[in-house]
């Protein structure tokens, strides 16, 4: 079987597109009100440092997924137990944003469509391109990256021309204390998105030969967190601190504000598009992983578990809450206690175990299969 290969820009579309996925969307850190911006910038150097315990487990087995070198650095029952934990915490992330993709659908372009048709489609185009395989998808992202880059640009100068910027809601800068943001910074806006960066220790051995997964993954976080902190930015200025805590979406809110003249208007479409995209890749990598984890688990092949891992994912996220709001509330507890435990203690314990034991990338090759 031909061993799936991809480049740096490819890897580094990929993680962008992941990182903006769903925070493009509501925005994390808005509880720091205007200054979510502030909270996004330095979340965003943490998720750089973050990123650095992924990159040098990579290092240390260049060759191996985070559920083979588990087992090898935990022994094969604790790392087992770790790699099955896994795939539960990649089905979740993945089920809880196709419920997100499918809600924002469902209010913004297709209210009259159960919610379980839209997201149906939503993991059957999931499915399709994990089935084309992974390059289709590295390749597919770079150009629709460009694109979303581009429109992210054109929407920027119309928002300056419409001329609804106002420099004076982003002052005074940390009028409400910096408790505030370095506590909005751990319970939202460093695990979302950069604390779910670890579902790339799934996708680092693919990576070719030449390349420094440190260097690629650390480049992808602080671009796609500039990128985020600009979008949260740009939202302040235009809608002003207490509409831009309150709304659903706020960069559609912006976006919709979008006129100039009679000649540009209802240039929110663009924005739900860009959303949509950005969710599908997020879903897809979540997929991948779930998948792969499951694939070296249960030994069971990675064509065999598409069709019932997709079934999972859809009632999972139809089901898991009644509403929106409590599918928000799911979502900050989750964010605050769940998330840290994978994203955070679980990467620096096999990280520090493996140092200790001084466990190296060839016993990995020997004890992973």
């Amino acid at each position: 079987m031909k061993k799936i290969q991809m480049d740096a820009v490819e890897m580094i579309s990929l993680m962008i597109l992941f990182e903006l996925g769903t925070s493009v969307m509501s925005i994390p850190g808005r509880e720091a009100g205007k200054d979510a911006w502030l909270a996004i910038l330095i979340a965003t150097g943490l998720g750089a440092l973050l990123f650095l315990c992924y990159g040098s487990l990579h290092r240390r087995f260049p060759n191996l997924l985070m559920t083979q070198y588990s087992k090898v650095i935990m022994g094969r029952k604790a790392g087992g137990v770790i790699a099955f934990l896994y795939i539960v915490f990649f089905m979740y992330g993945g089920a809880r944003d196709l419920q997100d993709t499918g809600t924002l659908i469902a209010n913004r372009t297709l209210p009259h469509t159960p919610l379980i048709i839209i997201s149906a489609l939503m993991i059957a185009l999931v499915m399709y391109v994990m089935h084309l395989g992974l390059e289709v998808a590295g390749r597919t992202a770079i150009w629709l990256l460009v694109l979303m880059l581009i429109l992210g640009l054109a929407t920027n100068v119309m928002l300056v021309f419409s001329g609804i910027l106002a420099w004076g809601n982003l002052l005074p800068i940390a009028q409400h204390g910096w408790q505030s943001i370095w506590r909005v910074i751990y319970s939202q806006a460093l695990m979302l998105p950069f604390g779910e960066m670890v579902t790339f220790t799934m996708i680092l051995p693919t990576l070719k030969k030449g390349y420094r997964a440190n260097g690629v993954g650390v480049s992808a976080v602080l671009l796609g967190g500039i990128i985020l902190t600009i979008v949260a930015l740009v939202n302040v200025l235009s809608l002003g601190e207490d509409v831009f805590q309150r709304a659903t979406y706020p960069i559609l809110s912006t976006i919709s504000k979008v006129e100039i003249s009679d000649f540009i208007d209802r240039v929110d479409v663009i924005g739900v598009m860009t959303v949509i995209i950005f969710d599908f890749f997020k879903i897809f990598i979540f997929y991948y992983a779930a998948i792969k984890a499951a694939e070296d688990v249960f030994n069971i092949s990675s064509r065999k578990l598409l069709l019932p891992f997709g079934i999972i994912m859809l009632i999972s996220s139809v089901l898991m809450a009644q509403s929106y709001q409590e599918h928000i509330k799911i979502g900050d507890f989750v964010l605050k206690y769940i998330f840290p435990i994978f994203s955070v203690f679980f990467p620096l314990l096999l990280l520090m175990v493996s140092w200790f034991k001084k466990t190296e990338n060839k016993k990995g090759k020997e004890n992973a299969s």
